[in-house]
């Protein structure tokens, strides 16, 4: 599997690059609670957690990723 297979499109990839987002690893949401996520590369899943002003700024769960959303992340 790939990020393609995950349904990355064009469009995708050029609002990365637009925005200056390309130096982060991208990958989807397959699982998520309140705090917690697992995010798929295509190649490999991770354990993921909302960091730094995003999780103070959050108003609502709303504001927070979904299954299926599509997230920018870096890898530790």
């Amino acid at each position: 599997m790939n990020l393609i297979d995950l349904g990355l499109t064009n469009e995708l990839t050029a609002y990365l690059k637009d925005n200056k987002l390309s130096s982060f690893s991208v990958g989807r949401v397959t699982q998520g609670a309140p705090r917690k996520y697992v995010v798929s590369d295509g190649d490999n899943e991770y354990d993921a957690e909302i960091t730094g002003n995003l999780r103070y700024s959050a108003n609502s769960r709303a504001d927070f990723p979904a299954v299926g959303d599509w997230v920018t992340m870096t890898i530790f």
